[in-house]
């Protein structure tokens, strides 16, 4: 299975995007996720969702609660919504909620590590 370059930079096409919620939707099914809950691309309701700004800078942005966190970087939008979704799907379980993200990549278990420690 080919995978896209998560750190290709970002993705001011609309193609960009269209990689994007591929591999959200790809991921998504690996852990039994609705895309929608993991990652939209138009604002909406608590669920976190991505804007790109004219620079090409992601900005993955939640409502409830209020966040917006900004950065370069496809791997760090696809980190945040994994580990909020591995977070509500694993409950107060932290090593399910490894276990899941490790399931999706390693490197992600080992930063959510990291945090928690």
């Amino acid at each position: 299975m080919k995978q896209f370059r998560r750190d290709a930079g970002p993705g001011v096409s609309a193609y960009g995007l269209e990689v994007l919620q591929a591999e959200v939707a790809r991921l998504a099914a690996l852990i039994g996720a609705e895309q929608p809950a993991v990652l939209g691309f138009e604002p909406g309701d608590s669920h976190p969702y991505v804007e790109i700004d004219s620079d090409g800078v992601y900005h993955w942005k939640r409502a409830a609660p209020e966040t917006d966190r900004a950065t370069p970087a496809r791997d760090d939008v696809l980190y945040w919504s994994f580990e909020a979704v591995t977070r509500a799907i694993a409950g107060h379980d932290d090593d399910r909620q490894l276990d899941l993200l490790r399931t999706l990549d390693p490197r992600w278990a080992e930063r959510r590590a990291r945090e928690q420690a």
